[in-house]
């Protein structure tokens, strides 16, 4: 199934989209709340302000579109991979991040709403990536806590 063009506001709630391609889509406000994604792609679409709250983003993959102020809040993003996609002011509070695959030097993280576990995963996440932004991490994070994060995050 693919979607495309203006698709602004549109309920997905409930709805299982698993493999859904979203291509050049404007989804600016529409809900996917407890949708499943679950390998399902958005290229170069714009989703700001778009809920994902429950969704199953599994294995989801992005690139180059715009979750600016999205609400993952409870979202499974486990494997999902984020490719030159913006996510500032989005709300990741309970999202599951395991395996989250990011790219560092184009993500956009300005205001982006974390709970203490999902900023932790972040961190860790961060803190193994190679980019020059690792040694600013690891001089923030100490061996021990590295360590601690590597412990929690290796289930």
């Amino acid at each position: 199934m693919e979607f495309t063009g203006d698709l602004r506001k549109k309920d997905f709630s409930g709805q299982d989209l698993a493999g859904t391609l979203f291509r050049d889509a404007d989804l600016c406000q529409a809900s996917f709340v407890g949708v499943n994604l679950e390998d399902a792609f958005f290229l170069n679409c714009f989703a700001a302000e778009c809920s994902f709250e429950k969704a199953n983003c599994t294995r989801m993959q992005a690139a180059e579109s715009n979750f600016y102020r999205g609400n993952f809040r409870d979202a499974n993003l486990t494997e999902a991979l984020l490719w030159r996609c913006v996510l500032a002011g989005a709300d990741l509070r309970g999202a599951e991040l395991k395996h989250l695959t990011v790219t560092l030097d184009c993500n956009s993280f300005e205001e982006v709403l974390l709970d203490r576990a999902t900023g932790a995963e972040l961190t860790y996440l961060f803190s193994r990536a190679r980019s020059p932004q690792r040694e600013r991490w690891l001089e923030v994070l100490g061996d021990r806590e590295l360590a601690w994060l590597g412990r929690v995050f290796a289930r």
